[in-house]
């Protein structure tokens, strides 16, 4: 493959990642949003939508696949004012969607097979308490959020330092970020759009050589 086309599959990814994770995102809202907090009420509403439910675990962990090639790229292209705000947004995104895998196994995987195996509701809250405690899930979950939510956000704004993109990129990014920390199925379609706003110019400056001041 040349490099002219790496370069596009790396812009495609770059756009194809982040709306992974929102369309994930909503379908996972979807089918818990009316369960609440409990692990019993979770597996119930997985029970009742086990399609949904996986593929928002596939959405979920296969966005990493996508998305962090054009972060990779975003990084490498990088030249001169904001270089160094994009190379640690960049490492920073990369490392919280490294951890996104691990996150979706442990998340999505688990209120399936609680279902599957029939476990009754006093181990369901017994094994969801530790869960939140285990070292490992504890660790993933900060790596996870921390990495995805202020990476994305010192990315964008060292490729807006460059002129790569416009503002509202960056006021985009941050919606973004914020709409994946909140709840409901609205706030998880504002989401997907933001992810559009923010990374689309960021994918399109890839597709020169040299990228075109935005203004």
């Amino acid at each position: 493959m040349n490099s002219q086309k790496m370069t596009r599959v790396c812009a495609v990814g770059l756009l194809v990642g982040p709306l992974m994770f929102t369309i994930g995102d909503v379908l996972r809202r979807v089918v818990d949003q009316d369960a609440g907090s409990s692990a019993t009420g979770i597996t119930d509403a997985v029970a009742d939508k086990p399609g949904l439910w996986l593929a928002a675990a596939l959405l979920s962990a296969l966005a990493p696949v996508a998305f962090l090639p054009g972060v990779a790229a975003v990084v490498a292209t990088a030249r001169g004012r904001g270089s160094t705000t994009t190379l640690v947004g960049g490492c920073l995104l990369g490392l919280g969607l490294l951890a996104s895998v691990g996150h979706a196994v442990a998340f999505y995987a688990p209120y399936a097979l609680y279902d599957r195996a029939g476990t009754s509701d006093a181990a369901l809250k017994a094994l969801d308490s530790e869960s939140e405690s285990y070292p490992l899930l504890v660790l993933l979950i900060v790596l996870f959020i921390a990495g995805l939510i202020l990476g994305t956000i010192v990315l964008l704004i060292g490729l807006r330092m460059a002129g790569r993109v416009p503002v509202w990129a960056v006021v985009a990014g941050v919606v973004f970020a914020v709409a994946g920390g909140s709840g409901g199925v609205a706030l998880g379609i504002v989401g997907v759009a933001a992810a559009l706003v923010a990374f689309v110019p960021a994918a399109r400056s890839l597709r020169v050589s040299e990228p075109v001041p935005v203004r």
